[in-house]
């Protein structure tokens, strides 16, 4: 019986290691800006059949078009790749599935001008 148990004990923590060998591990921000993470970082773990996200948030101007805002980074299930426009927000959405922190330096870099 004793043998018994230490073999599911071996089969649970091998099956573990299994498990995290494959897991991928993306960045997650809630706002990314200037190849910087303003708010929300951190990690998060992709799940099976999930990916790194990466969705480039652009605002309407005054003059009628799209203007960069930020980033938004994380794990998403299911994620697919898409352009999308609400009125006066578009959404750019990018999905990578290796290696980890695909998603990483994805933002967009706003150059700022001196008047």
């Amino acid at each position: 019986m004793a043998k018994f148990m230490l073999f599911l004990l071996l089969l649970g923590i091998h099956s573990l290691l299994l498990f995290q060998a494959q897991a991928r591990i993306c960045m997650s921000c809630d706002m990314f800006m200037n190849g910087r993470c303003f708010h929300g970082e951190g990690k998060c773990v992709m799940e099976e059949g999930g990916a790194c996200t990466t969705r480039d948030i652009y605002l309407l101007n005054v003059k009628g078009g799209f203007v960069y805002n930020h980033t938004v980074l994380e794990c998403s299930k299911p994620c697919k790749a898409s352009k999308e426009t609400y009125f006066h927000l578009k959404i750019s959405s990018f999905c990578c599935q290796s290696p980890d922190f695909c998603n990483r330096y994805k933002g967009k870099i706003v150059k700022q001008y001196a008047n």
